[in-house]
């Protein structure tokens, strides 16, 4: 394996574990928020099962599990914006809680293009 093969895959593995470190603590701050115990307990067994079974899955079967990562890795794309806005909707509910001020800050200069959509700030 070459330099650049090792460094893509560098790339990608940090990137992937990016993502998945943002969707389990962007679910986990959400799941806090509920005063009743039964969701973190559920959702603490479903990430150990996650593992173990990811796990036999890669040593097992390479191909299927390879096939669930592309999966995991169209449903994070999904994901990760609407984790995201919900974040910052209860940071901006807690914010109100103790009178602060939630107006976004202007995005001056700034320009995002999805598609052919495009705002600009």
């Amino acid at each position: 394996m070459g330099t650049a093969e090792m460094l893509a895959a560098g790339a990608g593995g940090g990137v992937l574990t990016a993502a998945t470190h943002t969707i389990k603590a962007g679910s986990r701050l959400l799941i806090n928020t509920s005063p009743e115990p039964v969701t973190n307990w559920t959702a603490s067994v479903a990430e150990d099962v996650a593992v173990v079974g990811g796990l036999w899955l890669a040593l097992s079967h390479p191909a299927v599990f390879v096939g669930g990562l592309v999966l995991f890795v169209l449903l994070a794309i999904w994901l990760i914006p609407k984790l995201w806005r919900a974040i910052r909707a209860l940071f901006a509910r807690i914010a109100r809680l103790f009178g602060k001020e939630t107006e976004s800050p202007p995005l001056e200069g700034v320009r995002v293009t999805l598609g052919r959509k495009s705002i600009e700030g």
